[in-house]
């Protein structure tokens, strides 16, 4: 019988064995790494869109809105459809809708030919609200204001362009809010003659004035809501919107005509003087609410 002789295997066979297993090893290591990228990329890709996802336009996220507010929309400005088209932009919907209460001229109307301004004091009551913002509020609305703040002295009420007396909404508003017009407008003009940008413009000023009241509690009225401005100014500026519709508007406060004294609380929105200036009653330049 023969035994089987077992040569030894040459060294070149065994190196090239070793390299094939190399090969191999490295092969598989990458198919597996690149299958495991594979499968990472379509479960994100898979993966539902966050509501933070979804409230991004263009790069520019948008934020939750941080307090209540109760708008009251006189008559001329309750035709206004697009009126918060501007806090869409900025604030997120679900914050909207939970933050918002909109009282509008055909509420107060609903049941009575003039409007009954005492349902804003009752939806206060109801649904309590940090800040009270009227645009164009209906004559009578001081009387209404007085008996909010006799209930309630920390409410906060904001009171845009305004079609009733001056005064008395003065004495029961944190801030009284008013564009400049010709002398040949009247009041009953006032809300049909303001473009739709310029009104989504101041009204997402009140609202961030509103969200900044307690960062300076203590700042005056003007200063405030020239800060609130310039941030609404430039958070337009963020989402490519030009802030007042490129109309450019100074601030400062408004000048009783016959007593020559400056209001606290009344500001108002006018176009600079043709130097590019506008000058507050003491000849110092004013503050300005830019594009």
């Amino acid at each position: 019988m023969h035994e089987d002789v077992h040569q030894p295997m040459p060294l070149r066979y065994i190196s090239r064995i070793n390299v094939s297993r190399q090969l191999y090893s490295i092969g598989l290591r990458i198919f597996t790494v690149s299958f495991f990228f594979i499968m990472l990329i379509f479960c994100t890709s898979c993966t539902p869109k966050t509501d933070t996802d979804l409230h991004k336009k263009d790069g520019t996220q948008k934020k939750d809105l941080s307090c209540s507010i109760l708008f009251v929309l006189g008559k001329d400005f309750s035709r206004y459809s697009d009126i918060f088209t501007y806090l869409s932009e900025v604030y997120t919907p679900e914050s909207l809708k939970a933050q918002l209460n909109i009282i509008s001229y055909s509420d107060m109307t609903a049941k009575t030919k003039h409007p009954r301004l005492s349902i804003i004091a009752e939806r206060l009551a109801a649904e309590p609200a940090d800040v009270l913002i009227s645009l164009g509020i209906p004559e009578g609305g001081a009387r209404t204001l007085r008996t909010i703040k006799e209930r309630n002295p920390a409410q906060h009420i904001f009171s845009l362009l305004p079609v009733e007396e001056i005064l008395p909404l003065e004495a029961y508003s944190d801030i009284v809010a008013d564009f400049e017009l010709p002398d040949s407008f009247t009041n009953a003009d006032r809300a049909v003659n303001i473009p739709a940008q310029e009104v989504q413009t101041l009204v997402l000023c009140a609202v961030t004035a509103a969200e900044q009241l307690e960062e300076l509690p203590d700042q005056e009225p003007l200063p405030r809501f020239m800060r609130a401005t310039a941030t609404a100014t430039a958070l337009l500026k963020d989402r490519g919107i030009p802030a007042w519709g490129g109309t450019h508007y100074v601030l400062q406060p408004y000048k009783d005509p016959e007593l020559n004294i400056r209001s606290y609380n009344y500001v108002i929105l006018s176009q600079p003087a043709a130097d590019g200036t506008a000058q507050k009653p003491d000849g110092t330049p004013q503050g300005a609410a830019r594009e």
